[in-house]
């Protein structure tokens, strides 16, 4: 796989600033060819000085995550980044707040596009609920695929929070040609036998009694807490392990244009690996590199 490899910083350092700079640094050293970032963060540096730091390490940036709107949009556009994530309310679940919101992300991608930039829908699980009303036969996706704007928008597919879902992700790319530039790899195990297990938050650890940071508004999870919710994500096994067809769905994506197979692992405890993201990074690249 020639000049597609890249890495979702999350990988290393989750949501937390801090480590970036290493972590750069890590990717460069296995061989990745580029990352995607989260949010503005420089890791502490003036932005040419981080400009600068990448171009070192011979790091491409494809894509941005959680930029919020005009505020981050100059800094995507600055690095370089041709692509910058948008998502959907998980609230909505009737045909029309789904096509509402069909319209909302046709806006964003119009507000981006000024920036030089394409929106691109990074999904979970919830994407592939079925529409209100329209049990077994629509999923949102479906809808999201179908009521908005090409031009304006893309799908950064993470195949393995779909297949969590039970669906084939190759059919889906097979099915909309052209709509997904990039994809996010993370294999899975199992699907999910019930709604709970497809929750991205789950309920019983994301509770409305939660406490958060007055300052952030992050939800203030204990340490037991963070380890059941790292638990809840031990189906996004080894690469190759699990129930995705990787050479089919490479084919598929590289012949409607897929420009980037971003790896984001949310789970280190695989065969192989030491139990640390850093040890999951290399395999991870070993497993790209070698399709």
């Amino acid at each position: 796989m020639k000049d597609k490899v890249y890495a979702q910083v999350y990988s290393m350092i989750r949501t937390f600033p801090e480590g970036l700079l290493e972590a750069l640094e890590l990717f460069s050293k296995v061989g990745y060819d580029g990352v995607e970032l989260i949010g503005n963060n420089t890791g502490g540096l003036p932005l040419d000085e981080f400009k600068q730091l990448l171009k070192d390490l011979n790091l491409k940036v494809i894509s941005v995550h959680t930029i919020r709107g005009e505020k981050d949009a100059p800094f995507a556009s600055a690095m370089g980044a041709k692509y910058v994530n948008v998502s959907l309310d998980p609230a909505l679940l009737t045909r029309e707040d789904i096509l509402k919101g069909c319209a909302a992300l046709n806006s964003e991608g119009k507000l981006y596009a000024g920036y030089g930039l394409k929106a691109v829908l990074h999904n979970h699980a919830d994407e592939f609920r079925w529409v209100k009303g329209e049990e077994g036969k629509t999923r949102i996706y479906d809808l999201l695929l179908e009521h908005t704007d090409p031009s304006l928008l893309g799908f950064e597919f993470d195949v393995g929070w779909a297949a969590r879902a039970g669906v084939n992700v190759t059919d889906y790319v097979r099915a909309y040609p052209g709509r997904f530039p990039l994809i996010h790899v993370k294999e899975c195990t199992q699907a999910a036998k019930n709604a709970e297990e497809m929750e991205h938050f789950p309920k019983r650890i994301f509770h409305s009694g939660l406490q958060k940071d007055p300052e952030t508004g992050v939800p203030i999870l204990t340490e037991e807490m963070k380890q059941e919710l790292y638990e809840t994500r031990s189906w996004n096994g080894a690469l190759g392990a699990g129930i995705i067809d990787w050479p089919s769905l490479v084919a598929a994506a590289d012949a409607q244009g897929c420009e980037a197979y971003i790896s984001e692992r949310e789970y280190y405890h695989i065969p192989g690996s030491d139990g640390t993201n850093a040890a999951c990074v290399r395999l991870d690249y070993d497993f790209l590199r070698s399709l």
